[in-house]
């Protein structure tokens, strides 16, 4: 059993995996000012409560976007487990081919991604990981990782709302029952989730005729579950795993 970390900009997203499946999660808050021996004692106590025994791990890999915050998670995990970790980027072996002017500004979350949907799903394939940001990768025919898209998250779009109106106050994101809001909150709802499946809708569609054929989609991350029933894609599917098991796949390749 392995520790996979996906360390994003609001999320710190933890799990034990075993042959590639997730058999716990933690998610901790991504707080730069957190040091490694408070990141210990929260995986500690977090690890605790779902028995889960931390000598018993053979190895952990992470994912980050977030720098400042790579090398203080690297030593936290090997104070808990005695495992240096290993971290996606240049010098770790992926196996993916990526066909961008420079494939080291790729994310590891995504390279996780993409190596795990390149398994597990039909190409060409469409990766969305849903976080701070949106970010869009788009898998060819033949398994060859061509670019993406970065767009703002459903979390930071409603923040703005409330930052910079007068009148919008932030909100939970709740689907809402209609697309037309009867009030303030369900509008700002709708307008956040709806928009969100529309605008990937419509990308959706550009990146097949770009690609000439129709592309699986898969979603992943924060709000994913909420937003895959309002998408009307076709081959709209859900995977919370995605990441974690490319994490798993790419930590086998190098250990």
């Amino acid at each position: 059993m392995i520790l996979t970390l996906d360390i994003g900009n609001a999320a710190i997203v933890i799990c034990c995996v075993d042959r590639g499946e997730c058999l716990r999660r933690f998610v901790l808050s991504s707080n730069l000012d957190r040091t490694a021996d408070e990141y210990t004692a929260l995986i500690s106590l977090l690890s605790q409560q779902a028995d889960v025994e931390l000598f018993a791990i053979s190895g952990a890999i992470v994912a980050s976007v977030v720098p400042r915050l790579t090398p203080v998670l690297c030593r936290a995990v090997e104070q808990l487990t005695g495992q240096a970790p290993l971290v996606v980027g240049p010098g770790l072996k992926s196996g993916l081919n990526i066909r961008m002017d420079d494939p080291t500004e790729l994310g590891g979350d995504l390279v996780a991604a993409a190596v795990a949907a390149i398994e597990r799903y039909p190409l060409p394939c469409v990766v969305v990981d849903m976080g701070k940001a949106t970010a869009i990768g788009v898998i060819d025919q033949r398994g060859a990782y061509v670019g993406g898209l970065i767009c703002p998250g459903m979390a930071l779009s409603s923040s703005s709302l409330a930052e910079e109106t007068s009148q919008l106050r932030d909100v939970s994101l709740e689907p809402p029952q209609h697309t037309i809001g009867k009030n303030t909150r369900d509008s700002m709802r709708s307008g956040i989730l709806y928009g969100t499946a529309a605008m990937l809708d419509g990308l959706v569609t550009r990146i097949e005729e770009e690609l000439g054929a129709p592309a699986s989609v898969i979603l992943t991350g924060d709000g994913a579950a909420d937003i895959v029933p309002l998408c009307r894609h076709e081959n709209v599917m859900l995977d919370e795993d995605l990441v974690m098991r490319g994490l798993w796949r790419i930590y086998t390749k190098n250990r």
